[in-house]
């Protein structure tokens, strides 16, 4: 398993938190549900074959054909919505793998219903959006964990126990940077026919109605503030995520930003 999971085991849970030892036996395995199930949230079906994953959930067939067909279980659904309807009396916990733009509500309604959660980087997809989630989650007492596979990597452990031991001296300034070609794609201009394999009104969640684009989904949505987060909330957390944690920052008093004009849609 490449990532580590918010239910790495059990017994972890049961040291972590009151609310669950006080509940379940260390050998207990846990009923998780899965919304998500392309790219990363085929990740996190592969690592959490060990628990009982008794939900899955995805817009998209084609994307979760594989893990579906596996999935020797009625409990597939399209719509998070109703999988909470009908399965939530039977879930402990989530992994949610979705676009940026739909990590909140998902996450919001799995732990108003005291359903522990994993929720891959970004945490969200605004601030209000992170700070109602951690509200929440205190609130309930419930465990989460952010989603990010750079962090759970052994040499990046060590990198930090080095940075921390004093071995490249005192620190004063960090330099970070991905080497990415990548970026925004401009929105098709021929209409195009959505999949009968995908439920796109589904998918925009609360984004606005915006012509079906295969420009944009399933991976360019990353590109378009409507759906992502740009670089910085691609690659960022992974690349600022080890500053971070091995000079142990805190927010930080000042910010600033530069590069070519930004896309209309970008600035709306």
């Amino acid at each position: 398993m490449t990532r580590r999971s918010f239910v790495k085991s059990a017994a972890a849970f049961s040291v972590a938190s009151p609310a669950i030892a006080k509940t379940r036996n260390t050998n207990e395995k846990l009923n998780v549900a899965l919304i998500g199930l392309g790219g990363q949230g085929n990740f996190q079906y592969n690592g959490l074959k060990g628990e009982n994953i008794v939900a899955m959930c995805d817009v998209d067939s084609v994307r979760a054909g594989k893990n579906f067909a596996e999935f020797d279980s009625k409990a597939k659904f399209t719509d998070y919505r109703e999988m909470f309807d009908k399965m939530h009396k039977s879930i402990d916990a989530v992994a949610i793998s979705t676009p940026d733009h739909s990590h909140f509500h998902p996450a919001y309604i799995a732990m108003d219903l005291d359903k522990h959660v994993y929720l891959e980087k970004p945490l969200a997809h605004s601030v209000w959006e992170v700070r109602t989630l951690t509200k929440k989650a205190q609130e309930n007492n419930l465990v989460t964990q952010l989603g990010s596979q750079r962090h759970t990597k052994s040499n990046m452990h060590r990198v930090v126990e080095l940075i921390q031991s004093g071995a490249i001296g005192d620190v004063s300034e960090v330099h970070s940077w991905v080497s990415s070609s990548r970026g925004m794609k401009p929105r098709l201009t021929e209409p195009q026919n959505i999949p009968n394999t995908l439920d796109y009104d589904l998918w925009l969640g609360p984004a606005k109605d915006t012509p079906y684009d295969s420009q944009i989904t399933p991976y360019g949505w990353r590109f378009w503030w409507d759906y992502g987060t740009g670089e910085t909330g691609n690659w960022g957390c992974h690349i600022l995520d080890i500053p971070y944690w091995a000079l142990d920052l805190k927010y930080p008093t000042r910010c600033g930003a530069s590069g070519p004009k930004a896309h209309p849609e970008m600035t709306t």
